[in-house]
């Protein structure tokens, strides 16, 4: 490929030149200063750029991925570089990539975010807002994320320096002979550079499969629907509390929503003093509830989240522990909540909360 390039003030065309990189540290940083080189919106149908990326990342039972990477709206990105020199370049690397994939597929949101701020010391949604801007939803980008490592929807990227035909072939066996929620690609990443002037062409390979859409399904939960899902997935005893809990949000909440993924859920919330959605809960059909510590934190302050966690703690087998500020803790109905006084107990705690709000 031969790549001409001039100045606006120039009548003359200068050739660049190709510039190979020494080694794949160049391709890691080059991607970890500019994740949104990699074409995620070309990839899959309704992704987003990716904002944030981390080097070196490692898994228990796994190696490290040279850049694990995340969109704003919670698609997730392995990514592996390789020279074209480097005979990993074709194998090996794939079942480096896919290796990696498989200790990911099933990790918890909570789990992913403790082992990314021991690394970098930030949490993952604040790297992501910092990025993203102040309109982004943490709510839904947690969801997606759930989503996508319990489902195992990952996009996978070697990212090359040039593309070698036996691993473009592998790569469109992978997507066209499987069905699988993961899709593999090559990015390669082609420089030239004049005196003055550096130029990348990135191109991704692996696209001749339709797009795979990211996050949760489309599914959209209704009250019979999810009620159903509840009587189907849980004993007797958990299905009866879920419905108790269920008609008495509808009575009390300002709000209740059905959720989009796999699992079906619904999310109580309520309006605060500006007006504005806080969704204090959500119940799933598989027997959880998570509490949005985290957004109580943060809207309503620590001292609110704080008495909110004490009142709460009045249910004998509610255990988790005070160090709650941006967390998303989850409880077993069939644990907690193990007699009618543990259940009014935290419909008179989630009311209080409500009063707060509107304060």
């Amino acid at each position: 490929m031969k790549i001409l390039v001039r100045g606006r003030s120039s009548r003359h065309w200068k050739v660049a030149n190709s510039v190979r990189p020494d080694v794949e540290a160049e391709l890691q940083d080059m991607l970890h200063e500019t994740p949104s080189l990699v074409p995620l919106e070309e990839i899959r149908e309704g992704a987003s750029p990716l904002v944030v990326a981390i080097k070196e990342f490692g898994l228990p039972g796994s190696g490290n991925t040279d850049l694990l990477a995340f969109s704003a709206h919670g698609d997730i990105a392995i990514i592996e570089c390789k020279l074209a020199t480097n005979p990993e370049s074709k194998r090996k690397v794939i079942g480096q990539v896919l290796e990696y994939a498989a200790y990911l597929w099933g990790f918890e949101y909570r789990a992913l975010d403790e082992r990314i701020k021991s690394k970098i010391g930030r949490p993952l949604a604040e790297l992501v807002k910092e990025a993203a801007g102040e309109e982004w939803n943490e709510e839904d980008f947690r969801q997606t994320i759930e989503h996508n490592l319990q489902s195992g929807s990952f996009v996978l990227i070697i990212a090359v320096d040039e593309l070698n035909e036996t691993l473009k072939r592998i790569i469109r066996f992978v997507n066209e002979c499987s069905n699988s929620n993961y899709s593999l690609h090559a990015l390669e990443l082609k420089r030239f550079e004049t005196n003055e002037t550096e130029i990348l062409i990135p191109r991704v390979h692996g696209m001749s499969v339709p797009q795979r859409k990211s996050g949760p399904s489309g599914k959209v939960w209704t009250a019979e629907k999810f009620l159903e899902a509840v009587a189907e997935n849980n004993p007797s005893r958990v299905a009866a509390v879920i419905q108790q809990l269920y008609d008495w949000s509808e009575e009390t909440a300002d709000s209740v929503q059905f959720g989009r993924g796999e699992t079906g859920s619904f999310t109580y919330y309520v309006h605060d003093r500006e007006g504005k959605d806080l969704s204090i809960f959500t119940v799933r059909a598989n027997g959880k509830v998570e509490l949005k510590y985290a957004l109580i934190n943060e809207r309503l302050g620590p001292d609110i989240a704080q008495q909110f966690h004490a009142r709460l703690q009045q249910i004998p087998a509610y255990k988790v522990p005070a160090e709650f500020e941006r967390k998303w803790p989850i409880i077993s109905i069939s644990e907690v909540f193990t007699s009618p006084h543990d259940i009014e107990q935290f419909k008179r705690t989630v009311l209080w909360l409500k009063e707060q709000a509107m304060s």
